[in-house]
């Protein structure tokens, strides 16, 4: 099992456990769903056991849920890119 401990704050901190408990600390919060979704997709092509994953929010560990939200994401980035190459371009344009 893995436990996020508390899922809806932005902690680095998990617990594993096997025979014992085991306290991890990730790089960042990201690093600890990604740590969490790499593992539950090894066990569904290898293992094939059942792995509880509590504490996490369900919405990050589902590939499909990430890949939206950084596609949206990306877009907005490039459209505020857009509109501030638009206004450099506007404001270095002599006014004669």
């Amino acid at each position: 099992m893995i436990d996020g401990k508390e899922a809806d704050t932005d902690n680095p901190y998990f617990d594993m456990h096997f025979h014992k408990v085991y306290s991890m600390e990730a790089y960042s919060c990201a690093s600890k769903y990604t740590f969490a979704r790499t593992l539950s997709n090894l066990n569904e092509t290898y293992l094939k056991k059942d792995l509880k994953i509590v504490n996490f929010d369900s919405t990050y560990l589902n590939d499909d849920s990430i890949w939206s939200s950084n596609n949206r994401d990306c877009l907005v980035l490039m459209r505020i890119c857009f509109y501030a190459s638009n206004l450099l371009c506007l404001s270095l344009c002599p006014l004669s």
